[in-house]
């Protein structure tokens, strides 16, 4: 803990009765990249990106680790993605299945990898054993291109037709990964113009219609930077176009900073960068501006989900991005995005990088890990209209939930580094779910209730924990969380 050098904030939080609207069990989702799930390229040590991904390589995901499923497991129930850059760049391998009157095609020869049948099934079955649904990123880059420039569909067709034969957890297809990027991925001369993508997305929409009913289709998955917004707009263009007929979710990514190692940064991660008030606004008006987008199209009903969220582009920041630092940027973003009308926020991603919610090494888990289930256990599923917050400054930020039972939770989270928070919530009686750092805010270890979360008894802790039910102010020490149940 860093020493206090000011006396404590002082603060009023009045919860608003009014309910905005309801989130489903998926809202706090989970991304696996495409290059970790395959073996590709991914973030290491090294420094500068080619074609907008790392230098560095990457082995494929150990899907029979009995670390990563025990860690895996009490995230559930939620979608987990398989996306990323090189979701764009992959071909489908599978088996002929004569039954099924398939013809195997081999994949195009500028593709890297493939994602061969035994790996779809092995990453299906585990998803299915630890209770995932997924989300699965249709690649639409410029492999899957016909000679004028239409998509090929016939990678994805047997993709589909394995995964509604097999039985697969499959309940949604997201078509292509930050099409607006391939500009600078691709180069000019292979990048694809909107209106191809919205041509392509109607015919993709209807594919999936047509070979498994009942999933959604997703798209464009768009980048939004911080402060510039969407290079290459594609989600007005989408909001507004007849495809959109055809649009069950609009999704987009979203990394509110950069880390050292890309070349090109609009905001450089640094430790305070997201301690900040309005650096954390930045994901509702993001929201905003998708909601503004749908609002002029057939696709007025839609849901928006950020189909990537995570603290820093590029990986993470080392040393900031795997520790206690970011672990209120990451409850703020939730809390934030409820109340802004996001109905899905998938963090990228579970492993990998610093940003991963486990460690790569070892699947241990990291500060954000245990917000996250805490998130879980402790937030409903009815999001309130904000709080009423008084107080000096901004530094004190509040969301309001409640389950259906009538039990309301408020998170409060005290952005002060150096001073502690009274909060008075004139609620009576309550019970405080305290979360905080030890060894200082840049690092890996985190404690509930005074009590140290660690790989042996975090788990444990987390469900067992049952304050003593409490009454008056809450003293929030500087840079924490508390989930508070009145």
């Amino acid at each position: 803990m860093t020493p206090e050098k000011r006396p404590p904030a002082r603060y009023r939080v009045t919860p608003n009765p009014v309910i905005l609207h309801t989130l489903g069990p998926n809202y706090l989702s989970l991304t696996i990249d495409t290059s970790v799930l395959i073996g590709g390229h991914w973030w290491g040590e090294s420094r500068g990106t080619k074609e907008g991904l790392s230098r560095d390589t990457t082995l494929p995901l150990d899907l029979e680790n009995h670390e990563l499923a025990k860690w895996s497991a009490p995230l559930a129930p939620c979608l987990i993605r398989v996306g990323g850059t090189e979701a764009d760049r992959i071909g489908y391998g599978f088996h002929h299945d004569a039954e099924a009157g398939e013809v195997p095609v081999p994949p195009a020869s500028g593709e890297p990898f493939v994602l061969k049948g035994k790996l779809w099934e092995q990453f299906n079955l585990w998803a299915k054993k630890l209770a995932f649904e997924v989300l699965f990123t249709v690649s639409a880059g410029p492999e899957t291109r016909n000679p004028d420039g239409s998509w090929d569909s016939t990678g994805a067709q047997r993709l589909i037709r394995n995964t509604v034969r097999k039985g697969y957890p499959v309940v949604a297809w997201e078509f292509g990964n930050e099409f607006n990027a391939y500009p600078f991925l691709y180069g000019l001369q292979r990048s694809v113009p909107n209106r191809q993508y919205l041509k392509d997305f109607a015919v993709f929409a209807n594919l999936v219609r047509l070979l498994a009913p009942g999933t959604l289709t997703v798209g464009p998955a768009s980048a939004i930077w911080p402060l510039i917004g969407e290079p290459n707009p594609i989600i007005p263009a989408l909001g507004r176009s007849p495809a959109a007929a055809f649009l069950d979710v609009l999704s987009f990514h979203y990394y509110p900073q950069q880390s050292s190692r890309g070349a090109v940064a609009i905001r450089r991660a640094k430790e305070t960068t997201l301690l900040n008030a309005r650096n954390l606004n930045g994901a509702a008006r993001w929201m905003r501006y998708s909601k503004r987008s749908l609002s002029r199209g057939p696709a007025r009903d839609a849901e928006i989900w950020l189909t990537e969220a995570g603290h820093a582009l590029y990986g993470g920041q080392p040393g900031v991005s795997d520790t206690w630092l970011s672990t209120p940027w990451w409850l703020d973003q939730l809390g934030l995005l409820a109340q802004s009308g996001a109905s899905g926020v998938f963090r990228q991603s579970i492993v990998g990088g610093d940003y991963g919610l486990l460690d790569p090494k070892d699947f241990s888990p990291r500060p954000d890990y245990f917000a996250s289930l805490l998130w879980k256990r402790c937030m409903g599923p009815q999001v309130h209209l904000p709080p009423t917050v008084v107080g000096r400054d901004k530094r004190l930020r509040a969301y309001h939930h409640s389950h259906a039972n009538g039990t309301q939770t408020m998170l409060v989270i005290n952005l002060h580094r150096r001073r502690s928070s009274l909060v008075d919530l004139g609620t009576g009686t309550f019970r405080v779910q305290l979360l905080e750092s030890v060894g200082g805010f840049a690092s890996r270890r985190i404690a509930l209730n005074g009590a140290e979360l660690t790989t042996s008894t975090g788990l444990l802790r987390i469900r067992k924990e049952k304050p003593q039910p409490l009454q008056g102010e809450i003293k929030l020490p500087p840079l924490s969380c508390a989930f508070v149940e009145f």
